[in-house]
């Protein structure tokens, strides 16, 4: 797998914050499978891995207006990463312990200002389509990715059974998928159907 110099790297950050899916395309069939054997390899899942990835890469496109002001467009693509992941082993308790082992030293990557437009754009527009789920989905879908619980957890919280809630879960990471597919341009779709391939 190649890379990019910078500054070329930079100057296709700029091309994809004009909204040129062409440049966005090109970033990420260079840096996918460095993405994605990352996330496998601190999650242990292909699941978690994949979700991780498209998360990752969806942040970038649909906060592409300040991309053009990213001086380290590698060090903001890792900021993403680190974010998503940092969230993922948030819930089993073992952020730490996991971080360390595999040497990764995210805060490396980290700008204080690129992070806080992560922050902002990246979860807004998944936001966006978790308001039009239906209360009992967007609970389960709170409850699992952001409170970190587990199903069998979820079910007794809410009186469930566990295979109603992964059920609901399911039904609800494959609405928010459709939604950015229809309406964050075809790049999603593009991310999507590489993740489906593997």
């Amino acid at each position: 797998m190649g890379t990019l110099a910078p500054d070329d790297c930079k100057l296709l950050f700029e091309k994809i914050g004009k909204g040129e899916e062409a440049a966005f395309r090109e970033f990420f069939e260079l840096y996918r499978s460095r993405i994605y054997n990352t996330a496998f390899k601190l999650t242990k899942s292909t699941f978690a891995a994949e979700e991780i990835t498209q998360d990752t890469f969806i942040s970038i496109w649909t906060g592409r207006a300040h991309l053009i002001h990213v001086h380290d467009p590698l060090g903001y693509l890792h900021t993403a990463l680190y974010h998503k992941i940092s969230r993922h082993l948030k819930k089993e308790a073992n952020k730490a312990r996991i971080l360390q082992l595999s040497g990764w030293h995210a805060r490396e990557w980290v700008n204080e200002t690129e992070e806080r437009i992560y922050a902002n754009e990246g979860q807004r527009f998944i936001n966006n389509a978790l308001a039009q789920l239906s209360p009992q989905k967007k609970l389960i879908y709170e409850l699992s990715r952001k409170e970190g619980k587990s199903y069998d957890e979820i079910a007794e919280t809410l009186h469930l059974s566990p295979h109603t809630v992964k059920s609901h879960l399911v039904k609800a990471l494959k609405f928010i998928r459709n939604y950015m597919k229809n309406n964050a341009l075809t790049i999603i779709g593009f991310i999507t159907a590489w993740l489906s391939s593997m």
